[in-house]
C-alpha cells in the first residue's frame, strides 16, 4: 500500500525524541514490507526539501508552527496517491478529518499535550498558551469518528473522555532499538542516579534535581549524571538550582551517543523520570533493558511504561521520590528484586511486534514472519 505519514517532526530533526524513534522504527519496517511510505514533516537547518532514510521518503515544508498548514497544500492534490494518511498528532493535529475521507485517514497520537501548552511555550508564543490548552480537547473530538492508534492504556482512556470510542483505539505495545543485556550482574561503586532525556521543561528535571539534593542528606556518597541536551536557558536555570541546593556530584554530561548513554544506564542503580505526562517513556524502557529501574510519578504514560505500583509516587512529589530512593539503596534485596523484574519486561518486547501491531491497526499487512500480536 501507498502510505503517507504527516509528523510535525522527523528522527533527523535535532528535537527529535522517543516518538520520532518509534515512527521511523515503524515505518521503515513497513518498507521492508513492501509497503510505499512517505512521511511529510517540518524542515530544520541544513535538510534538504526531499530525502529517504530507510527506505521512508522524506518531504520537508515549514517549521512547527507552519507545517500543519503547508501538509494541506501539499496533500490536497494528492490524496489519490495514497491508501492511507497518518494524522501524527503531537500538540497541533493535522486537522485531517476536514479533508481526508474517513476510509483512508487515521490518527496516530502517543499523549494529549495538556500542561505542555504551559511549559513548552515561550516569548510572545506563551500567550497563546491558555487558547491552546482550552482548544485540545476540542478539535480533538473532531477524531471521534476515526480509527487511531496510541502507545499506551493511559491515553487510550484520554481520549475516551473525549468522546473518542475505545474500540476504534488500537494501543500498540512500546519497544526500544537496543539489545537487553543478556544478564544481570550487580552494581558497583556508590549510589548513582541518572536523569535521561532532553532537557525542556515539560519533563520537570528540577523535581528530580530537588529530589537528589534531599537524598544526598542520608546518602551523602550518592552521584547523579544529567544526560541529554535540549534548552540551553533550561539547562542554565538547572545548573544554577544545583549550586543554590549545594548538590554534589552532579554533571550535566549534555547530548551522547548511543554506545555512551546505554553505558550511562547499565552504570546507574536507579533512573529518575519526573515528567508529569508521557506517551511512553522509552527512556525508562532504555534504562531497565541496561538493568536499571525507574522511578517516578503515577501520571499518564509514565506508570504505563515503569508498569510497577512500588516504583511509582504521586504526581510532583519529589520527596517522595527521594524516600522511595533511599529505601532502595537501604533494602538491596527489595532493589534486587524490582530491578531484574524491570529488566525481564523491557527484554519481552521488540519492535517487530510493535509494527505488525501499528500495521494491523491501519489495515496494512506485513510480513507474517513477524509474530502476531493481539490487539
Amino acid at each position: 500500500m501507498r502510505i503517507a505519514m504527516l509528523s510535525w517532526r522527523y528522527l533527523d530533526n535535532p528535537a527529535a525524541g522517543g516518538a520520532e524513534v518509534l515512527t521511523h522504527e515503524v515505518l521503515k519496517r513497513l518498507v521492508s514490507a513492501g509497503h510505499d511510505i512517505t512521511c511529510f514533516t517540518a524542515t530544520h537547518p541544513g535538510a534538504a526539501p526531499e530525502g529517504d532514510i530507510d527506505g521512508v521518503r522524506i518531504v520537508r515544508r515549514g517549521r512547527q508552527w507552519t507545517v500543519h498548514l503547508l501538509a494541506w497544500r501539499w496533500l490536497r492534490s494528492r490524496i489519490g496517491e495514497f491508501d492511507r494518511v497518518v494524522d501524527q498528532i503531537n500538540t497541533i493535529p493535522f486537522l485531517t478529518p476536514l479533508y481526508v475521507d474517513a476510509e483512508r485517514r487515521r490518527f496516530y497520537i502517543h499523549q494529549l499535550a495538556r500542561e505542555y501548552w504551559w511549559r513548552e511555550t515561550r516569548g510572545v508564543l506563551r500567550l497563546g498558551a491558555p487558547v491552546g490548552y482550552l482548544l485540545e480537547p476540542w478539535y480533538l473530538r473532531g477524531y471521534r469518528r476515526g480509527r487511531g492508534v496510541t502507545v499506551s492504556e493511559s491515553t487510550r482512556a484520554d481520549l475516551e473522555a473525549l468522546g473518542i470510542e475505545p474500540a476504534n483505539i488500537a494501543v500498540i505495545p512500546m519497544a526500544i532499538d537496543v539489545e537487553p543485556l543478556e544478564e544481570l550482574s550487580s552494581k558497583q561503586g556508590p549510589w548513582r542516579m541518572i536523569i535521561l532525556g532532553r532537557l525542556t521543561p515539560a519533563k520537570f528535571v528540577e523535581e528530580g534535581i530537588r529530589a537528589f539534593a534531599k537524598l544526598q542528606q542520608s546518602v551523602p556518597d550518592a552521584v547523579l549524571d544529567i544526560v541529554g541536551g535540549g534548552d540551553e536557558r533550561y539547562r542554565a536555570q538547572l545548573e544554577r538550582l544545583t549550586r543554590r541546593l549545594a548538590a554534589r556530584n552532579v554533571t550535566f554530561h549534555g547530548r551522547v551517543d548511543a554506545a555512551h548513554k546505554l553505558e550511562f544506564l547499565r552504570r546507574a542503580h536507579l533512573h529518575v523520570i519526573t515528567s508529569h505526562r508521557e506517551g511512553w517513556g522509552l527512556t525508562v524502557t532504555e534504562a531497565a533493558a541496561m538493568g536499571t529501574p525507574s522511578v517516578g510519578y503515577a501520571v499518564q504514560g509514565v506508570r504505563d511504561s515503569i508498569a510497577d505500583p512500588a516504583l511509582l509516587v504521586p504526581s510532583g512529589d519529589y520527596h517522595a521520590i527521594a524516600e522511595l530512593a533511599r529505601e532502595l539503596h537501604d533494602d538491596r534485596a527489595r532493589y534486587d528484586g524490582l530491578r531484574s523484574a524491570a529488566w525481564e519486561r523491557a527484554s519481552s518486547l521488540s519492535y517487530d511486534v510493535t509494527a505488525r501491531a501499528f500495521a494491523a491497526a491501519i489495515d496494512v499487512t506485513i510480513d507474517a514472519a513477524v509474530p502476531a500480536i493481539s490487539l
